[in-house]
């Protein structure tokens, strides 16, 4: 399957932004195909903290031992993980010498074009956002967002709103980053019921 074809961009070429100095995107998106199942996920945006040059793919799923991927497979379940096809992408597509934290609003909507095209080129069944700021940006593109909450701590509760871009429906839920995942005091038993009602879903 060739890696853009679902509307990631090779190149940003949007002068507006100004966000990176070049414009080759070193951070491709992810993709494996292995069942009827269609899971997209977001993350806010490729640059981490330390040794970023080690991000080559989204969310950095080509590495087997990476954290989140364990932590995925956790979620799914080893054996159900590996039964659906995964697509990954950022809100934000280039990298940047620092995360840009609050400011990745102001660069989305340079980028959000290109998240409009994945969704309508890949049709998820499925799409789940990491993290409180991808949650809350990512909600604001949706075509009927009045059922889903602004904040993470309320949406994420094991249900999945039903949504839609353009005409493309899909079920949505935002999901715990593996750092936030580690507040349980804050979401408790919450996790369960969200792993609980993943289980629908799969083949």
């Amino acid at each position: 399957m060739e890696e853009y074809s679902f509307g990631y961009p090779k190149y940003c070429c949007n002068q507006k932004c100004n966000a990176i100095k070049k414009c080759i995107l070193v951070v491709k998106p992810y993709y494996v195909s292995n069942g009827s199942l269609k899971v997209m996920l977001i993350g806010q945006d490729p640059t981490i903290y330390k040794k970023p040059e080690r991000v080559k793919r989204v969310l950095m799923l080509d590495e087997e031992n990476s954290q989140l991927k364990r932590w995925l497979k956790g979620i799914f379940g080893a054996d159900m993980f590996d039964r659906i096809t995964i697509y990954a992408t950022n809100l934000v597509k280039c990298s940047f010498e620092q995360p840009p934290s609050k400011k990745v609003g102001l660069f989305f909507e340079q980028c959000k074009e290109h998240l409009f095209k994945e969704i309508v080129f890949y049709k998820p069944d499925l799409v789940l956002t990491f993290g409180q700021n991808t949650h809350q940006l990512f909600r604001r593109i949706l075509t009927n967002n009045h059922n889903v909450p602004h904040t993470m701590k309320e949406a994420f509760t094991g249900e999945f709103f039903k949504v839609s871009i353009d005409d493309v429906a899909f079920d949505y839920s935002p999901c715990l980053h593996i750092k936030t995942y580690r507040v349980s005091e804050t979401y408790g038993k919450k996790i369960a019921e969200f792993k609980n009602s993943l289980e629908k879903y799969l083949p």
